[in-house]
């Protein structure tokens, strides 16, 4: 009989953990508390509309790097078409200045140098930095903790360079770079291409890749995505269960043995796979007895990535005069809008132009997602649904104002709107506060790497944005394959991307 694992969570990362679990021959179940999968990684239906819920851009879309062989093996590449923009994100001056991160680094710097001639030395600092890490393509085909002293050796003889760059941006934010800059438009703009707070080498690595023309979009957003990943696992003999809410973490001796599902059934596995929300799994589930110092530190200290508002519209026209770019467009308001304790000044607005297949023909699908406070949402929505609802719709109306501002021709051509609230994110995934991705890589947290599993409990591992700072497609990814690894050397048993199950069926 194979040796079984019980997956918690069909997200990303569960999927990766299923889908290298069968590859490797053990029998597998993912345990989904929803009646589908792909958890953040969604899309929903409206008015024949697909609402591309999450991807804007996919890291490893091109071959040449470990990223792309993982997404390869977990079946996402064949049959899918990737739109490479040539731009990461758009920034509206207030005084009519357009300053655009361009995914051509030479383009980028000409650009930046017209805008900010008096700026040529941080410029030249940032491009440089940008080509250092684009030449590397760094290993990511087995967990840090399986180097040994020779993978390590390895490691730093061939990308020492681009080693060095990112051990110096590591401590630096895009907030204490972006001050370098004299130009008091690009100092604004570079601050709203990502959160402030992040650390300057995830910045670096989001747009080397792109550089390199490996971060394309995949046609068809989220929801197609996670199909393709789904067919993969089942196809491969893996078992989803939907409508199965893990209530308990069945422990023996300290060995992870079961499943409590609803608070009643019960189910038993070789093997716990946690690919859902960390605090949930750490806190309620299990108990702080078994987790190691170093991770009650960092859900102690590391900020999450906020809780979000999400909209989108679907609109009878189209959008020919917009440059499509991987972010969208951030714009000023002619009138702010307050959302809690928050005012809205500026918007960022994705125009999904450049994907057809989410829209009806001759119309297209905006989004939009806007940091918010998890709390003021949580004490609305306690207090009743009217409340709640009302100010949904109130949020609503304005942004429907502000895009029609900006873009024309949206009031009158609307065919729905629709308001993801932090309320939903947690109904939906349980992540804690609605986060959508777990730790934000701050200049504190790319210096940690969680453990994915504890001494002090055999036969649990961990996968998913709770175990790497960073969030996106790629940490979830590869964390659950890496999970899968590690329990394959506890088995004393080669791993594979090739697969036995494949080889069975």
């Amino acid at each position: 009989m194979a040796t079984s694992i019980a997956i918690i969570g069909a997200g990303i990362s569960g999927l990766s953990a299923g889908i290298f679990a069968r590859l490797n021959g053990f029998d597998v179940t993912i345990y989904e508390m929803g009646q589908k999968a792909g958890g953040v990684c969604t899309s929903w239906e409206r008015e024949g509309y697909s609402v591309n819920g999450s991807i804007h851009w996919l890291v490893g879309s091109a071959p040449g790097t470990d990223l792309y062989d993982m997404w390869r093996q977990l079946g996402v590449i064949e049959g899918s078409t990737f739109h490479n923009h040539s731009c990461f994100v758009e920034y509206k001056d207030l005084n009519g200045r357009d300053v655009h991160l361009y995914t051509d680094i030479h383009k980028l710097k000409k650009h930046f140098l017209e805008i900010a001639p008096l700026d040529e030395e941080p410029i030249d600092e940032l491009i440089e930095a940008i080509e250092t890490v684009a030449k590397n393509t760094f290993p990511l085909d087995k967990p840090f903790e399986l180097f040994n002293a020779w993978d390590w050796t390895k490691v730093m003889l061939a990308h020492f360079p681009a080693i060095r760059v990112m051990g110096k941006y590591n401590a630096i934010s895009i907030h204490d770079f972006a001050q370098r800059f004299k130009s008091d438009t690009l100092r604004k703009a570079f601050e709203y291409f990502w959160s402030p707070q992040m650390s300057m080498t995830f910045f670096l690595i989001q747009v080397a890749y792109a550089h390199q023309g490996s971060a394309g979009y995949p046609l068809g957003g989220a929801g197609k995505f996670v199909e393709r990943m789904v067919k993969r696992y089942q196809d491969l003999g893996g078992k989803i269960a939907y409508g199965q809410k893990v209530t308990d973490i069945l422990v023996n001796d300290r060995q992870a043995v079961g499943l409590e599902l609803n608070g009643r059934d019960i189910i038993h596995a070789d093997y716990i796979v946690s690919a859902a929300d960390g605090h949930t799994v750490l806190y309620d589930l299990l108990g702080e007895e078994y987790i190691d110092e170093k991770t009650k530190k960092a859900y102690q200290t590391l900020k999450t990535f906020p809780s979000l508002v999400y909209f989108s519209a679907g609109v009878a026209r189209t959008f020919e005069e917009v440059q499509p770019s991987i972010a969208g467009i951030n714009f000023p308001l002619s009138k702010p809008i307050q959302i809690g304790k928050e005012t809205l000044q500026r918007l960022n607005v994705q125009v999904f132009n450049f994907d057809p297949t989410l829209a009806p023909s001759g119309k297209t699908l905006l989004t939009a997602m806007i940091e918010t406070d998890y709390t003021y949402w949580k004490e609305l929505y306690d207090a009743g649904h009217d409340g709640y609802q009302a100010e949904r719709d109130r949020i609503s109306k304005e942004l429907v104002d502000a895009f029609d501002h900006y873009l024309g021709h949206i009031k009158d051509r609307l065919d729905f709107t629709d308001l993801a609230t932090p309320i939903t994110y947690h109904q939906w995934t349980g992540n804690y506060h609605g986060s959508y991705e777990g730790w934000l890589p701050t200049t504190e947290a790319t210096k940690i790497r969680l453990p994915q599993h504890f001494k002090g409990l055999d036969r649990f591992y961990m996968c998913g944005h709770w175990v790497t700072p960073g969030g996106g497609m790629p940490p979830a990814a590869f964390t659950g394959r890496d999970a899968i690894q590690l329990i394959c050397r506890k088995e004393r048993k080669h791993f594979t991307t090739v697969g036995v199950a494949e080889h069975t069926i």
